[in-house]
């Protein structure tokens, strides 16, 4: 599959920081799901940064596609680990939101996706009217009715309840079928990459390397008895082990 998201030899340091990101390199192919998992200031945001445009590598070059991308903005979609709805728009006008940064929004369509995630009751209510689960799932169709094809999660689901997380990773792959957008999912959590991923990049503490990348074995589309089966607990297992053995136990 052509890779859609393709990065090259990263580097990126910061002055107060110092060297984040050491020649890091990965890809994201047409319809994968990849997550990034590693530990809490290992570097995962820097590379959402570098592919927004937000902050430039000193070395490496990005690809959308086989354009280089380094520096430009306006290129991906991206949902943050808070849900960052504009609490002065409603429901309906919040999801509409990624539409109108560059086309004219298609309100017949939003409200069609608002009716498949059991929200279309709330199209004119405002943010704090909406539960936690309900937030992050206006600000993910917001992300996932931009017109971009890339879509960047920053641990969309830290900051919920463990099972409010887990009806969330269900419901996101169930969108997510429907599709198939390419996306990198940021996350700490060796279970969710595991349910939720293709493909998986264990990044060392700071400066961030790829350590390893994960061809994950379990056949779509995931059924939630996965996360209780042995071959899914023994690579969890696994994972954990070679996270522990690198350093990288104390945030995992």
């Amino acid at each position: 599959m052509k890779a859609k998201i393709n990065l090259v030899n990263i580097s990126k340091s910061f002055k107060e920081t110092g060297l984040v990101l050491d020649h890091l390199s990965l890809q994201v192919k047409e319809g994968e799901f990849v997550s990034i998992l590693g530990p809490s200031g290992s570097g995962k945001s820097t590379i959402f940064q570098c592919i927004g445009g937000l902050v430039q590598p000193e070395q490496g070059e990005l690809f959308l596609d086989d354009r280089k991308i380094n520096g430009e903005t306006g290129n991906i979609a991206y949902m943050p680990q808070q849900p960052a709805l504009l609490p002065w728009r409603s429901v309906l006008a919040n999801v509409l939101l990624g539409q109108e940064l560059f086309q004219k929004p298609d309100e017949e369509e939003a409200e069609k996706w608002l009716a498949k995630v059991g929200l279309s009751q709330y199209a004119k209510a405002y943010p704090h009217q909406l539960s936690g689960g309900m937030k992050q799932r206006v600000a993910f169709l917001r992300a996932l009715l931009s017109p971009k094809s890339v879509l960047l999660l920053d641990e969309p689901f830290s900051a919920l309840d463990e099972f409010t997380r887990f009806d969330m990773q269900k419901w996101l792959l169930s969108i997510w079928e429907e599709e198939r957008k390419s996306v990198l999912f940021i996350t700490h959590n060796i279970e969710e990459a595991l349910f939720l991923s293709d493909r998986i990049y264990l990044l060392s503490p700071r400066p961030a390397r790829i350590i390893r990348e994960i061809v994950v074995p379990f056949q779509r589309p995931r059924r939630e008895h996965l996360i209780k089966e042995r071959e899914f607990l023994k690579l969890k297992s696994e994972i954990y082990d070679q996270l522990k053995e690198g350093g990288l136990h104390e945030n995992i």
